[in-house]
C-alpha cells in the first residue's frame, strides 16, 4: 500500500471518528475507524523510522505499537498546550501527526531510502480480521457486563472536622471554657438512625453522650463543645457519632 493510500485512510478514518463522536446513534463507527486509524498510522511511523523491509509478521508487531503509542501521545500535547483532551481535538491530532509523518515518509521514499513491501497489505488483512473480531467481542462482553445488575455499594456514616478545625495542622491550644468544635456528619447508603455523640479528652469522656439523629443520605454540619484539657499536656481529643469518630490533639491552659 502506497504511503499516499495510507494518509487517505488515515484521513479519512479520523474523519469518522470526529463526526461519529458527535452522533451517538454512529457509535459503532468508532472502534473499526479508530483501528483503522492507529494501524495506518502505525505503517507509516513504520516508514519514517525504519529504512529497511521487515519481516510481515514483525512489521505489524511493530506498527501496532507504534500506532497504539500515537495515541497517548497526541493526549500528552494536547494535554501540554491546554486543549481539553476531547474526542474531537485528539483525532485531530491524529490526523496531523498522520500528515506530518506521510510527509517525512514521502521524502524517504523519493531518496529510494524505503523499499517496498509488497506482504504488507496481505499481512494486515491476517492480523486485522482478527483484532476487528476481537475488539467486537470485547466490546460486546464490557456492553453486557456494564448493563448486568450489580450488587448496591455498602452504606457508611463518617465524621470529619469542619470549619475551621478542618484546618488543624497541630496541638489546639484551649481556653478555659472550652471549644466549640465544628464537624460535618455525613450518612450515604445508611437507613436512618440515632446515635450516641461521645466527646473524649486523652481516656476519659468529657461530657455525657447525646443522642443525635443520623439522618439517611444526607450532609449536615454543627458545632460539638469540647471541654478545655485539664492541663497543657498534650491529650488525644476525640469526637464520634456512633461507629464514626474524628480525632486532634489539644493543650489545655494550665501548666502541663
Amino acid at each position: 500500500m502506497t504511503t499516499p493510500r495510507l494518509l487517505a485512510a488515515a484521513l479519512t478514518a479520523t474523519g469518522i471518528l470526529a463526526l461519529a463522536a458527535g452522533h451517538p446513534e454512529m457509535r459503532w463507527w468508532l472502534p473499526p475507524c479508530l483501528l483503522l486509524t492507529l494501524l495506518a498510522t502505525g505503517e507509516l511511523w513504520l516508514r519514517v523510522l525504519v529504512a529497511e523491509a521487515v519481516a510481515p509478521a514483525a512489521r505489524f508487531g511493530l506498527g501496532a505499537i507504534c500506532g497504539l503509542v500515537s495515541l497517548p501521545l497526541v493526549a500528552l500535547v494536547l494535554q501540554l498546550l491546554s486543549v481539553p483532551v476531547r474526542a474531537v481535538p485528539i483525532t485531530a491530532g491524529l490526523a496531523l501527526l498522520a500528515v506530518l509523518l506521510s510527509g517525512v515518509a514521502l521524502l524517504r521514499e523519493r531518496s529510494g531510502r524505503v523499499p517496498e513491501d509488497p506482504r504488507f497489505a496481505r499481512t494486515l488483512a491476517a492480523i486485522a480480521i482478527p483484532a476487528v473480531v476481537t475488539a467486537v467481542i470485547g466490546g460486546a462482553a464490557a456492553l453486557a457486563y456494564v448493563r448486568m445488575p450489580h450488587p448496591a455499594q455498602p452504606g457508611y456514616t463518617s465524621l470529619a472536622l469542619g470549619g475551621w478545625a478542618a484546618d488543624i495542622t497541630g496541638p489546639v491550644v484551649f481556653p478555659r471554657a472550652g471549644l466549640d468544635v465544628p464537624v460535618r456528619l455525613r450518612s450515604s447508603g445508611e437507613p436512618g438512625s440515632v446515635a450516641q455523640l461521645r466527646v473524649k479528652v486523652g481516656d476519659r469522656p468529657a461530657a455525657k453522650p447525646l443522642p443525635v439523629t443520623v439522618v439517611a443520605d444526607t450532609s449536615r454540619s454543627f458545632d460539638v463543645h469540647v471541654p478545655a484539657p485539664l492541663t497543657g499536656c498534650l491529650h488525644r481529643i476525640e469526637i464520634s457519632v456512633g461507629g464514626a469518630s474524628t480525632v486532634f490533639y489539644g493543650r489545655g491552659p494550665a501548666a502541663c
